[in-house]
């Protein structure tokens, strides 16, 4: 991630040079939030929060780093919708790219790798299969969740299960189910899971939108840079 994130700072700063520092706020604002999901840390004293055991304060930091990170990607979607291209802005936001375009960008490749890292991890991890299994029914019960990410939910369990083929795509519904579960739900951090469990399913959700914000931001200013040559 390292090297995607020093060719972003690149492709930012040419960009910026290019438009004589005329560049819309939209992207500003992504860059300062993304940025910032990038370098957060986080920690609780323990006194007032309850979060008393060292497990339960590092998934919480997970979480929010997560949360964090999903609000950057949500800024780009500004920048992108302003200018006019490259997602479709009446779609849930799981699905704003279509799978050409993530194709042609290379990240739908790391989303069906992170589908297939948790594959594995189902398969071979009796605990993991079951947190899963009793995360997945969360989702799929909770009234407050949109159709398409419990369908998308559903399908990536049918998937780990062999059951159906799946892109990938559906892991952007995963986190977006996840982020609308902490952010309007109340939800904690346990979710019903071990804390051991809990921790590798937000690292691999953190590892990946980081990676698939990072091999958008790149092409899409690529393609601004050559437009405004």
């Amino acid at each position: 991630m390292t090297e995607l994130f020093n060719q972003y700072t690149s492709k930012y700063e040419r960009f910026r040079i290019l438009m004589q520092d005329e560049i819309s706020r939209s992207l500003r604002l992504f860059n300062i939030r993304f940025r910032l999901s990038l370098d957060i840390q986080i920690d609780f004293k323990g006194e007032i929060s309850l979060t008393k055991s060292q497990p339960v304060r590092d998934t919480y930091a997970l979480i929010i780093r997560l949360m964090e990170t999903w609000n950057a990607y949500e800024a780009l979607f500004h920048y992108i919708k302003e200018l006019g291209k490259y997602a479709n802005p009446k779609v849930i936001k799981s699905k704003i790219y279509s799978k050409k375009f993530l194709e042609t960008v290379g990240s739908l490749k790391t989303l069906k790798v992170t589908v297939d890292k948790l594959k594995i991890e189902y398969n071979r991890n009796v605990k993991f299969k079951s947190d899963i299994n009793q995360y997945i029914s969360r989702i799929e019960n909770d009234n407050r969740i949109k159709s398409t990410l419990t369908e998308d939910s559903k399908n990536v369990l049918a998937y780990f299960k062999e059951e159906k083929s799946i892109s990938g795509i559906e892991i952007l519904s995963l986190i977006y189910a996840e982020r609308n579960m902490y952010y309007h739900n109340g939800e904690t951090a346990k979710m019903g899971m071990t804390y051991t469990n809990r921790k590798k399913l937000i690292n691999q959700y953190l590892e990946c939108l980081s990676i698939h914000t990072l091999k958008l931001i790149n092409y899409i200013l690529d393609e601004e840079i050559k437009e405004n040559q």
